[in-house]
């Protein structure tokens, strides 16, 4: 675990991953939060159609997205562009996300919404980070998982906040 409490002008990067997700609304949230909390690029993994409801518009100011039709192209294509690949999913090796395990320019890869991240997948992974849970439910949407883990992400990289105007956030080159 590396300590990076201390803002930095050439913070580490994180892209989002996503694989196997099977409900639209989810798509388009995802997209959202990967904007608001800082993501560089996201991936999509298999399908490539999708109806992006709930993305407020916001895909637009994400820097890339990259369509591959299989993680082990997605693993490849980040391996080559020096980012370590972290599963969000709870298993033997994961750590609890606010121990902020990271490492660098680190990619997350969120599982399907009923099913997680399938075992052949999780080989693709550097490693696992899991979101600690209190109450009676089992899991999280896919949507909060990924907004939770990339926002612990955002404050270990010293991601600077936008600035505030009224009640919104003013987005940078605004």
């Amino acid at each position: 675990m590396t300590d990076r409490t201390v803002a930095s002008p050439n913070p580490p990067q994180s892209i989002l991953v996503i694989h196997n997700i099977s409900n639209d609304h989810n798509f388009g949230w995802l997209m959202r939060t990967a904007n608001a909390l800082g993501v560089s690029e996201t991936l999509v993994v298999g399908r490539n159609k999708f109806n992006k409801t709930g993305h407020m518009g916001t895909d637009s100011g994400l820097n890339a997205r990259r369509h591959f039709y299989r993680l082990e192209e997605a693993a490849d294509y980040l391996k080559s562009s020096d980012f370590s690949l972290v599963g969000v999913e709870i298993n033997a090796q994961a750590q609890p996300v606010e121990s902020h395990p990271f490492a660098g320019n680190t990619a997350f890869l969120m599982g399907n919404e009923g099913t997680g991240i399938s075992a052949k997948a999780q080989a693709f992974c550097d490693s696992f980070v899991y979101i600690r849970q209190f109450g009676s439910g089992a899991s999280l949407n896919v949507n909060v998982a990924a907004g939770i883990v990339l926002h612990h992400f955002s404050l270990w990289a010293g991601l600077e906040q936008n600035p505030i105007k009224g009640e919104k956030f003013i987005p940078p080159n605004q």
